[in-house]
């Protein structure tokens, strides 16, 4: 023991523990969202990075244990300045001292009076000790927690509470449809048409009512943003720590795709041995999507910076100078996305809606031994407009420009097409299920992108609703239905559940 504590009195260890634990737990605290190999290798990349910067002073002090102390010093205020921030805001509610121009002041002076105490100080046996044992202590707790509740640690990301409704509740009925869950993003209400766009759009919904489907007249989103939305509807629960007016983050988007990717529809119809097929951008339970789109989420490895020095610059500051009355040009021209990148990027919504249809044709022919549940998401009618009413394509320069959002009339003929391909998949998979599957036709949120779309958010939750159901029974809708209350009142009726009806919420999220 004697010996043990010797060698962490004369060595400053600190320094290389930091970055360790700092990975580890970082990785522990979002435990789902990010993979073993991301984190190793972040791991390493941070340890060499203090390595260097241990040289560097080690080469300017002359001194090996006072260049250890300033690395530990400067290390902490760089992978934890985000921890302080939080701690003084949310937990002593100190909001003025929150504030970067009086928090950053604070801590270069404290840098500047601690750094000049370390080139002093001679001894650093004490501090070394000291140093050395906490770390290691929180070290072992993190490591110990991550192996007891790996799947506690996974559930503390999510953003649904827990639930008491479990899949292994229930046991086949003998009444067991197909489910077509088809999620048309940004298709707006009739209403949102009607008032906003001037175009009536009853047409279509007779046309959909004639095939046999209940309109929903005034249905409504849960949440304005595709990744919380399709969480709350497919989990039917509202958000835990996503409140209204709630300005969501990069981490948000990656908890709402965890909260996806573990939530409980999909884990019902596994449990009932149907066939799951994902023609989304999300990983939903075991089924891997057919194309993810990395835009909804931030990379694995800003999850673990989120709360560095730098990271939290970036997120909190940065956006200033890049729009608004103080934006600089040199910085916008810096952080600009190449135009290429941006269209090649738009273009892969097109691409992934020519698969998810092709997908989509090729499941509804096949014959299998298990019911089918099938979750198709479509960037239909989402810009950018790629095609006119008749399916030809548009002008791809113009449609990439942010003037081509607002157009209207841009807008309406894409509609008109998305209206063409919803019929041509309605009409498919009833000729081949003979009429006896289940299909929701739905939005996840209502348009965003029209002109003086500012100044009314409310019609951001004016979407679209239509079910199809083979027996016709209705009697368990209703106008208002929400996202939410969508496969509870499935449920409830095709599988002998008794799942409470949410009450209807709007939640507007800010950029």
């Amino acid at each position: 023991m004697r010996k043990v504590k010797s060698f962490l009195e004369q060595w400053g260890l600190h320094a290389f523990l930091l970055p360790v634990f700092f990975v580890t737990h970082n990785y522990q605290q979002y435990y789902g969202l990010v993979s073993s190999s991301v984190a190793f290798r972040l791991g390493l990349t941070i340890l060499l990075f203090f390595f260097l910067f241990s040289l560097l002073l080690f080469v300017l002090t002359k001194h090996l244990n006072k260049s250890l102390q300033l690395v530990t010093l400067f290390g902490f205020i760089i992978l934890f300045f985000g921890v302080l921030k939080d701690f003084l805001q949310l937990s002593l509610h100190a909001h003025f001292l929150s504030k970067y121009l009086v928090l950053i002041p604070i801590i270069i002076i404290s840098s500047i009076f601690l750094t000049r105490t370390v080139i002093k100080k001679k001894d650093f046996r004490r501090s070394n000790l000291f140093l050395n044992t906490l770390i290691l202590f929180f070290l072992a707790v993190d490591i110990s927690m991550l192996a007891a509740f790996r799947s506690a640690s996974l559930h503390n990301n999510l953003l649904i509470k827990n639930n008491s409704l479990k899949p292994s509740k229930f046991r086949p009925t003998d009444e067991m449809p197909n489910v077509y869950f088809l999620v048309f993003d940004s298709y707006p209400g009739t209403s949102f048409l009607r008032q906003h766009m001037n175009y009536d759009n009853t047409p279509f919904n007779q046309k959909l009512k004639d095939k046999g489907f209940y309109i929903v007249r005034s249905p409504k989103s849960n949440y304005n943003r595709t990744a919380f939305s399709i969480a709350s509807t497919l989990n039917f629960s509202y958000l835990k720590n996503i409140e209204k007016n709630h300005y969501i983050s990069p981490k948000d988007y990656a908890e709402a795709n965890l909260t996806i990717k573990e939530a409980i529809v999909p884990q019902f119809f596994e449990h009932l041995n149907y066939s799951v097929y994902n023609l989304s951008v999300f990983d939903i339970g075991h089924s891997a999507p057919i194309h993810r789109e990395t835009f909804f989420t931030m990379p694995e490895k800003n999850i673990l910076l989120y709360n560095t020095l730098p990271q939290r610059l970036k997120d909190d500051l940065l956006w200033n100078l890049l729009e608004g009355k103080y934006a600089i040009p040199l910085v916008q021209k810096i952080f600009a996305r190449n135009e290429v990148e941006v269209q090649k990027e738009n273009e892969q919504k097109n691409f992934f809606n020519r698969k998810a249809l092709d997908s989509l044709l090729k499941i509804t022919s096949q014959k299998t031994n298990f019911p089918k549940f099938v979750y198709a998401h479509f960037y239909l009618p989402h810009p950018p407009f790629f095609y006119d009413e008749n399916g030809k394509e548009n002008n791809i320069k113009y449609i990439m420009t942010k003037s081509s959002l607002e157009n209207k009339d841009l807008f309406l003929s894409y509609l008109k097409y998305t209206n063409k391909i919803i019929e041509e998949l309605i009409d498919i998979i009833n000729r081949t299920s003979s009429n006896k599957s289940v299909i929701i036709v739905q939005s996840d949120h209502g348009f965003r992108d029209f002109a003086g779309s500012e100044k009314c958010p409310e019609c951001f939750f004016k979407n679209y609703s239509a079910i199809y159901f083979p027996d016709k029974d209705y009697s368990t809708l209703y106008d208002t239905l929400s996202n939410i209350n969508t496969f509870p009142i499935l449920l409830n009726k095709y599988f002998d559940s008794k799942i409470p009806l949410q009450k209807d919420s709007c939640i507007f999220l800010k950029n």
